[in-house]
C-alpha cells in the first residue's frame, strides 16, 4: 500500500512531477477564490505538488454555513428575502461563470445536499423554478460561454472542437444516456396517459427524475483540469464535514425528547438520511486519513466525521448501518490490513455485546426477530412488522415485474397498485400494504419501468464500481488513490442501501456520487500524463 504522505515515484524510483500546463495556459495563481493554493504549513508551493489538498475561499465556507444554518435550525426565510438573496448571489455567480466554469460547479456541489431542505422556490411563479434549476441553467450558459471564449482565443471559430474523451468515458456516457431515455419513456408516458398532465408539467416531473444524471453530464463536460477536479472533491469533503456538525446539533436536540425520535436530517426522512450518511462517510474518512486536518480545516474534518457516524446511529436504520459496516471493512482491507483487523474485531465485539450499541439502533436490531412467549399459540420466532411488510411488498413487486416485464406498471404508480399484487393470506391481511413504497430501489425500478430498465441500471452500478476500482489501481497520486478507494466503498454502500430503500434516483443521495464518477473517469488519463511528463 502506498503511504499517503509518501512522495510520488515511478517504478524506477524517480520522483514524479505534475505535467506542464497546455500552451497558452499558465500555472494557477496563488489564489482565485475557489481553491488551488496550498497551505504554507505544508511546505508546498502553489501548483508544485500533485498530492496537495487545495484551500478554499472564505466565500465557500460562508455559503456552506448559511445553508447549514437554514437547514439544520429550520430557519424560515420569507420569499422577498429569498428573492433578494438570489439576486445578490446569482448575478455575481453568472458573471464569474462566464469566464470559468469552476464557480458554478463549486456552487452546485455546495448546494446539492441541501436541495430538499433549502429548495429555493423563487417566488413560486413558475413550476419547477428553484435553486437547482437556476444553477443548472447557469452551468449550461457557462459551458457555452467558456467554449466560445476558448474557440475565439485559439482562432478556431465560434465552436470549439470536442475534447477527446478518456477511456471508458464515452462508453459510460452512452450507457447512462440509454437509462435516461428509458426513464423518459416511462415518466412521460405515465404522466401524459395515466395522470393526464400537460406536457410541460410532465417535463418538469422528468426533470426532477433526471437531476442526478444531469450532474454527471455537467461535471463530465465542464471539468477540464485535474486542479478543478481536486477543488471540487475538497469542497465535497468540507461540505460533508459541515453537515456532520449540523447532525451533531440535531442529535443533541432529539436526545432531549422524552420519547424516542429518529433523526430525519436534511433529507427529512430517517432512512433516506441514513443512506446519505452511509454513502458519503467514506469520502470524509479518506480526506481525514490524508492528513487534511493539518490544513485550514483544523478540527472540522474529524468532528464532522464523528457527526456523520453519530447521525447514522440516530437514524436507527438497520440497512444503512449494515452498508456502512460493510464499506468500512472493505475500505480498511484495501487501505491498511492492520486497521482492518481492528475494525473486524470491533464488529465481532459489538455483534456479541449488542448492549453497547445506542439504545434506538439496538432496539430495532433486537426487534427484527420477535420471540413469542410460552402463553402464545405459536412460540416460533417471527420477523417484526417492518420486515414482514417489506417481504410482502417485494413479493408483490416481483409479481408486477412478471406481469409487466417490458414497461412496468408506470412511474410513481407502485404505491397505488401494489395492494393488488401482494399475496393475500391470513398473515398479509394484517400488514399495512396499501399505498406503500417498495423499500427496494431494484424492485421499484423493475416494477415501475420494466425489466430492461432495471438491467441497464444494474449495468450502470457495475460500471460505477469498475470506474472507481480502475481509478484506484491506476492512480499513483495518493490524493486520487484515496479518493478512488473511498468512492469505491461509497458505490458499494449505495448498492446495499438500494436494497432497503428506494434511493437510487435522488439528487440528495446520488448527486455527489455521479459527480465523483464523472471526475474519476478522467483520473487515469491525468495520471498517465503525469507519468509521461516525469519520464526522461
Amino acid at each position: 500500500m502506498t503511504p499517503l504522505a509518501a512522495p510520488l515515484t515511478d517504478r524506477g524510483g524517480n520522483i514524479l512531477r505534475p505535467p506542464e500546463p497546455p500552451s497558452g495556459e499558465g500555472p494557477p495563481g496563488p489564489k482565485d477564490g475557489f481553491g488551488g493554493r496550498s497551505d504554507p504549513r505544508s511546505g508546498e508551493s502553489p501548483g508544485a505538488a500533485v498530492s496537495e489538498i487545495p484551500l478554499l475561499s472564505w466565500k465557500i465556507y460562508g455559503c456552506m454555513l448559511f445553508l447549514a444554518i437554514v437547514a439544520f435550525f429550520d430557519v424560515g426565510v420569507p420569499r422577498v428575502v429569498m428573492g433578494l438573496l438570489s439576486l445578490v448571489l446569482f448575478i455575481p455567480l453568472i458573471s464569474a461563470s462566464l469566464r470559468s466554469s469552476l464557480p458554478i460547479l463549486v456552487a452546485l456541489v455546495v448546494y446539492i445536499p441541501y436541495s430538499k431542505a433549502v429548495s429555493g422556490n423563487i417566488g413560486g411563479v413558475v413550476s419547477g423554478l428553484n435553486f437547482t434549476t437556476v444553477l443548472m441553467v447557469i452551468a449550461m450558459i457557462s459551458a457555452q460561454a467558456v467554449s466560445r471564449a476558448g474557440s475565439l482565443a485559439s482562432g478556431n471559430g465560434v465552436f470549439a472542437p470536442k475534447p477527446a474523451l478518456a477511456p471508458y468515458e464515452g462508453e459510460f456516457r452512452r450507457l447512462l444516456i440509454v437509462f435516461c431515455i428509458l426513464g423518459a419513456l416511462s415518466v412521460l408516458h405515465t404522466d401524459l396517459v395515466f395522470a393526464d398532465w400537460t406536457f410541460f408539467t410532465a417535463l418538469v416531473d422528468y426533470k426532477r427524475w433526471i437531476d442526478p444524471f444531469l450532474i454527471f453530464f455537467m461535471v463530465s463536460y465542464l471539468v477540464k483540469t485535474e486542479r478543478e477536479a481536486r477543488v471540487l472533491m475538497t469542497v465535497m469533503a468540507v461540505n460533508l464535514a459541515v453537515i456532520g456538525l449540523g447532525s451533531i446539533w440535531q442529535h443533541h436536540v432529539i436526545s432531549g425528547y422524552s420519547h424516542r425520535v429518529r433523526l430525519k436530517g436534511i433529507a427529512d426522512q430517517a432512512n433516506t438520511m441514513g443512506a446519505f450518511y452511509a454513502n458519503y462517510f467514506f469520502i470524509l474518512l479518506g480526506f481525514f486519513l490524508m492528513k487534511a486536518a493539518r490544513l485550514r480545516f483544523g478540527l472540522l474534518l474529524p468532528v464532522g466525521l464523528w457527526g456523520l457516524f453519530l447521525g447514522l446511529l440516530a437514524t436507527e436504520s438497520r440497512g444503512d448501518a449494515l452498508a456502512l459496516v460493510a464499506g468500512v471493512l472493505v475500505f480498511f482491507f484495501l487501505h491498511n490490513r492492520g486497521l482492518f483487523l481492528v475494525m473486524a474485531g470491533l464488529l465481532i465485539f459489538f455483534a456479541v455485546n449488542i448492549q453497547f450499541l445506542p439504545e434506538g439502533l439496538r432496539a430495532r436490531i433486537q426487534h427484527t426477530v420477535v420471540h413469542h412467549s410460552a402463553l402464545e399459540i405459536s412460540d416460533a420466532p417471527t420477523l417484526d412488522l417492518s420486515a414482514r411488510t417489506r417481504l410482502a411488498l417485494w413479493a408483490g413487486a416481483f409479481r408486477m415485474m412478471e406481469e409487466h416485464p417490458m414497461i412496468g406498471v408506470g412511474y410513481k404508480l407502485f404505491p397505488e397498485r401494489i395492494y393488488s399484487y401482494v399475496p393475500h393470506n391470513a398473515e398479509t391481511n394484517q400488514l399495512p400494504l396499501r399505498g406503500r413504497d417498495a423499500h427496494n430501489a431494484y424492485f421499484l425500478i423493475g416494477a415501475e419501468m420494466g425489466v430492461p430498465t432495471l438491467l441497464v441500471f444494474l449495468a450502470l452500478l457495475a460500471s460505477m464500481l469498475r470506474v472507481t476500482l480502475r481509478s484506484y489501481k491506476d492512480s499513483v497520486d495518493p490524493f486520487w488513490r484515496t479518493v478512488s478507494l473511498a468512492s469505491f466503498c461509497s458505490v458499494l454502500s449505495l448498492g446495499m442501501t438500494n436494497m432497503f430503500g428506494s434511493r437510487a434516483i435522488s439528487l440528495i443521495l446520488a448527486g455527489y456520487l455521479w459527480a465523483i464518477i464523472a471526475i474519476l473517469l478522467k483520473v487515469p488519463a491525468w495520471q498517465r500524463s503525469m507519468k509521461r511528463s516525469a519520464s526522461p
